[in-house]
């Protein structure tokens, strides 16, 4: 007798819905976001005794409002904004699901961080009726065949005083652990203990990234977060502060006041970013009415010398400006 996703992988095809099996919340194959029906039949056979799977949003035309909170009163008015659906799901863990169909929406967590409401319109989600760690999907409304039939969703009315998610709809490989470990250091303020912290990790590294992290690498992200917020080093959320090392202050300042100033400003513009420019036009923004591209560019030459900055793309015709760093790679 074979495992939950061979027996339903077929169902799902029928309407035309390509599935995959997972295990942890993690797909256990590659290239599932453009995967079609020939090659789900074939995970079937691969994967016979697999008891959870999903599907990818986009390719199978499908957008999921994720009530991220058993609240039924929260789901209703999620349906009351964005439209009734009759496909409705309850995950494993409680909460709740509303199917649509795709309508050109993306991947957003928290479009309103007053609300744990999620608009999944890529990346996958765990299918119905898979088990979990922490129970079944089961449908609560509808069956699979109102999946040809999904109505479009509402655009979401995002209140007026909300502030954008602080993360890209999208996350590459290159780039999950820093978007990662600047969420927690985010939400670190208002978690009770490292556990919370844990918690809001894993979640957010199951929903936006499209191949998430493994464990005990999130673990190492919260650990990390965690020490700065006890140690009184987490400036997440409060006002911005520049950094500077005493020797900075104490030599740099002394031997060349110009440079320590160039320094200190490239800090205040580009804190917490990877990459960024120091082209010349920067020079007419700098203190006191602005500098002579000379002496601009001789601050900017003192600070590649003694290694602030190093130019990881030089200018070209093509590029433009060339693109820097700070030593390290951020600060």
């Amino acid at each position: 007798m074979g495992g939950l996703f061979q027996h339903w992988q077929p169902r799902y095809a029928e309407r035309n819905v390509a599935t995959f099996p997972v295990r942890d919340k993690r797909p256990c194959i590659r290239g599932y976001l453009k995967l079609g029906i020939p090659a789900s039949e074939q995970l079937a056979i691969k994967f016979p005794a697999e008891d959870a799977f999903g599907l990818a949003c986009r390719r199978n035309r499908i957008t999921v409002v994720d009530v991220d909170t058993p609240d039924e009163r929260l789901l209703a008015d999620a349906l009351s904004e964005f439209g009734p659906t009759p496909f409705l799901v309850r995950s494993g863990s409680g909460n709740f699901q509303a199917w649509y169909r795709n309508n050109g929406e993306s991947r957003k967590v928290r479009p309103d961080p007053q609300r744990p409401i999620d608009i999944l319109g890529d990346g996958y989600v765990v299918a119905p009726p898979s088990r979990g760690a922490t129970g079944i999907y089961e449908i609560i409304g509808g069956s699979l065949d109102d999946l040809d039939t999904l109505p479009t969703m509402r655009r979401p009315n995002v209140r007026a005083n909300a502030t954008p998610a602080a993360l890209p709809e999208r996350i590459d490989k290159g780039r999950r652990n820093q978007a990662l470990w600047r969420e927690c250091m985010r939400l670190a303020r208002g978690c009770r203990d490292v556990a919370e912290l844990v918690k809001e990790a894993a979640r957010m590294n199951a929903t936006m990234f499209y191949e998430p992290l493994p464990d005990e690498e999130v673990l190492r992200v919260v650990a990390s977060a965690w020490i700065k917020e006890v140690s009184g080093e987490n400036w997440f959320g409060s006002r911005g502060r520049v950094v500077l090392d005493v020797t900075e202050v104490d030599e740099l300042l002394k031997s060349d006041p110009d440079a320590f100033i160039l320094l200190t400003i490239l800090r205040r513009r580009n804190w917490g970013n990877s990459e960024f420019m120091v082209a010349n036009a920067m020079a007419e923004t700098m203190p006191g009415g602005g500098w002579r591209t000379k002496r601009f560019a001789a601050a900017r030459r003192r600070l590649e010398q003694i290694g602030e900055i190093e130019m990881i793309r030089p200018p070209s015709s093509y590029h433009g400006a060339a693109i820097y760093r700070f030593k390290g790679g951020q600060i």
